[in-house]
């Protein structure tokens, strides 16, 4: 932050040269000019450039504004596009310097893409921290217009946008604006914060340059708040750095001015009368006319305070001489109120009327030129608000279309793929349906086979399940004949002895003629063609005696009460009797047909 001497010169114009100081000047920009030309030719290199735009250089401001653009083509031709940068930004910092912001800000508006496309291309850092420069004197610059807001906006982005990085220097630089801008708005609680900070991270870069700006900005901030000797510390080390680091430039009179203003608010005066006038001849010197008003006002009020009022009065009335028609109003303010009060104190009425009716002229000017200022500003921020908010709406816009044919691209693709997978699921489905048809024909007919197997087994069984029952009712029958002539025997003839037993013998053998044997193989058939059957029938009637229980088979495969009687060798009346004892046991009605329900077992 330049201190509060920087700020009363704004608006100043550099004053017409004497003549033979204008000569001069012009002699020895042209020697300077060959002597560069010659040197660069002979030496083919760009040290004499560096040495003459050094903040070491005796040359004044606007001689190294004519030397820089010399520098930058030189380098340019060289193919050394980092160091003709270099040189454009020293010269925007020149014009900035020397109160000439708009040139400033144009320049650095053409340099700022250009450094951002070297930055696309290689990401070092000595091209960032070029960039993070000219937007610190662009926010300066904004700043001093008083537009404090964006400068803001300008160091927190860059601070953000390099956080990640780490670089002492460009964090030194937007830390240092933050606070330049906050001291500015008079929130001098956060300011010191960030001008410590600054302070620090310059310390770690090892940079002079930083150390000896943020020093000055720490005077200005505690100067502001009327703390000298909190002040005087970094006054002292800014006016040390100055020297021993042989600044030829404005610096020195910043310095010399700051520890002018600290130890005249010390009420220190004649010691602060020893940096005035050492600030008032190195701006006479060099030539720094935009600087010259504001030190001869400075050492005037010192003269002023000191007594010395003759001398006071002549300062100031140069440096008044110095800036008529230059529309530094503020300036020509304090100025005028000087001369009144030290033409009162030499009893000088009329002067003192004098100086302060123009005092009265000036001030209605300056408020006029701040209220045109400030119509501008305003007009400047709505402007610049409105081309904020169509800036926004376009590009809210592009980014609604980019969104649409984003969405539209990705709906297009998944739709696509989703047409392929149907496809392939398609394919495969049908290739399935194909196998799976293939394969339940092959299942169908193999199943149609075991049927038609078991159907033939069936029939078989069935068959000799029938053999069987024929052949165990022809026994039957000829048990029931055998019987039945034995009987006829027994009642027609007397039997004796080895008769009677032969005859006793022949009937018991014919009664074993449907012995057990066979009916086990009947059994043995039937579950052959009804496994089910007798488990079933066993599990639910535990208590059927095995003679029940061969009714029941018989009376399951369909056999009338008469072909059982038949096939048992009982009579017909017996086996009815049989069939309603098994109907009670099993729990049947009498309406019920027990065939049926053998059936549904």
């Amino acid at each position: 932050m330049r201190s509060k001497t920087n700020e009363m010169q704004s608006g100043v114009r550099k004053r017409p040269l004497l003549p033979l100081g204008g000569l001069t000047c012009v002699f020895s920009l042209l020697f300077m000019a060959i002597h560069c030309n010659s040197f660069c030719q002979e030496t083919d290199s760009l040290v004499v450039f560096d040495e003459w735009l050094s903040f070491q250089s005796d040359l004044s401001a606007h001689e190294q504004i004519i030397i820089s653009k010399k520098a930058e083509r030189y380098a340019t031709e060289k193919g050394d596009i980092y160091k003709s940068y270099i040189y454009a930004i020293q010269r925007g910092y020149l014009y900035f310097s020397t109160d000439q912001s708009d040139s400033c800000i144009k320049l650095y508006t053409y340099l700022i893409p250009e450094i951002e496309r070297q930055l696309e291309a290689t990401e070092q850092t000595r091209w960032k921290e070029l960039l993070v420069e000219c937007y610190s004197t662009i926010a300066l610059s904004l700043m001093y217009k008083e537009n404090s807001d964006s400068a803001m906006r300008i160091y927190q982005k860059m601070l953000l946008r390099f956080e990640s990085d780490s670089i002492p220097l460009i964090n030194a630089r937007c830390l240092n604006g933050i606070g330049v801008v906050f001291a500015y708005r008079k929130l001098f609680d956060l300011a010191e914060n960030y001008l410590l900070s600054a302070l620090e991270q310059y310390s770690l870069a090892g940079n002079t340059r930083g150390i000896f700006a943020v020093c000055s900005n720490m005077v200005a901030y505690f100067q502001t708040q009327g703390y000298y000797e909190e002040a005087l510390p970094y006054g002292i080390r800014a006016y040390r750095i100055a020297h021993d680091e042989h600044y030829g430039g404005q610096e020195l009179i910043y310095a010399s001015l700051a520890m002018g203003s600290i130890y005249s608010g010390m009420e220190k005066y004649d010691i602060a009368s020893t940096y005035f006038e050492e600030a008032v001849n190195i701006a006479k010197e060099k030539h720094f006319t935009h600087m010259e008003g504001f030190a001869d006002a400075s050492y005037s009020r010192n003269l002023y305070n000191l007594g010395e009022y003759a001398k006071a009065r002549r300062v100031a009335e140069y440096a008044l001489q110095q800036i008529r028609g230059n529309q530094k109003y503020a300036l020509q303010v304090d100025l005028l109120m000087l001369l009144s009060e030290v033409a009162e104190k030499q009893n000088d009425v009329s002067a003192s009327l004098r100086y302060l009716r123009e005092y009265t002229v000036v001030r209605d000017s300056q408020m006029t030129l701040d209220n045109t200022r400030q119509l501008l500003l305003a007009q400047y921020r709505y402007d610049n608000y409105r081309q904020e908010q169509e800036s926004l709406n376009i590009a809210n816009e592009l980014k609604l279309a980019r969104t649409r044919s984003q969405n539209r691209v990705l709906w297009i693709m998944m739709l696509s793929i989703g047409i392929v997978l149907l496809v392939a699921a398609t394919g495969f489905v049908t290739k399935r349906m194909f196998k799976f048809r293939k394969a339940a024909v092959l299942i169908k007919e193999e199943s149609r086979q075991q049927i038609k197997t078991v159907e033939q087994q069936i029939e078989v069984k069935n068959k000799e399940l029938a053999t069987n029952a024929l052949q165990f009712l022809r026994l039957n029958n000829l048990q029931e004949s055998i019987l039945k002539e034995l009987r006829h025997l027994k009642t027609a003839f007397t039997l004796r002895g080895k008769e009677k037993r032969v005859v006793c013998e022949i009937e018991e053998l014919a009664k074993q003629i449907a012995s057990d044997r066979e009916w086990k193989d009947f059994q043995f058939y039937f579950e052959q063609v009804d496994k089910e059957f007798m488990r079933k029938l066993s599990e639910r009637y535990p208590d059927l005696t095995p003679n029940e229980k061969h009714l029941c088979v018989l009376f399951n495969l369909g056999l009338t009460n008469r072909d059982v009687a038949n096939l048992t060798g009982r009579t017909l009346q017996s086996v009815g009797m049989a069939k309603f004892r098994l109907k009670a046991k099993l729990k049947l009605e009498n309406s019920d047909e027990l065939v049926q329900f053998l059936n549904s077992l």
